[in-house]
């Protein structure tokens, strides 16, 4: 449909039946959007509702001549684009927050090389790309940006290698990254 068939003054004209029309027939197209940009299914999914239901809330209230499709787009990148901002700052603060976790489950007295064999099994149990992309970006000290150029790969899907292996991580020995960082430095 275009634009000016879909517009907050159409949406009102009979709101609940129009919001269904415009759901059904927009969902699909913001939902591949999202999950190009997120690369991942679930959040994808949580963002378009998110949207719907601003509109849903705030609909009646806009003025008439918004083209809604265009605003959809919008708010669905705009989402989107938060997510990722949100995953900066989580991302940066994220290996902080391990390193001094480990400094509580390491007794001193274990010996250097005891450290690195825990390291290294460690690694070696994640998926090959967490693994390139953990050692790039941790190791390496390289930003998303480089790592994702270097492995021919999205900048987001970089994010979501890195969330995944620090998931991992954490449910398994929480306190190895911190040597993940200092040991291979």
């Amino acid at each position: 449909m275009s634009d000016e068939l879909y517009t907050v003054k159409w949406l009102n004209e009979n709101y609940p039946v129009h919001f269904e029309v415009l759901y059904k027939s927009m969902y699909k197209r913001l939902y591949i959007l999202a999950r190009n940009f997120l690369m991942d299914e679930e959040l994808a999914d949580d963002v378009i509702q998110d949207v719907f239901m601003g509109l849903w809330n705030k609909g009646k209230n806009m003025p008439g001549d918004i083209p809604l499709e265009r605003y959809l787009f919008t708010s669905v990148r705009n989402l989107c684009v938060d997510h990722h901002r949100k995953l900066n700052i989580v991302d940066k603060y994220q290996k902080h927050l391990v390193e001094s976790e480990a400094f509580v489950y390491f007794p001193y007295e274990e010996k250097e090389t005891e450290r690195e064999i825990k390291v290294k099994k460690l690694l070696s149990e994640l998926p090959d790309m967490q693994r390139q992309v953990l050692e790039l970006s941790v190791m390496e000290g390289l930003k998303y940006k480089e790592v994702a150029e270097r492995l021919n790969i999205a900048e987001g899907t970089v994010h979501t290698h890195i969330k995944r292996a620090y998931k991992y991580i954490k449910t398994h020995l929480l306190f190895l990254l911190l040597f993940l960082y200092v040991i291979f430095k």
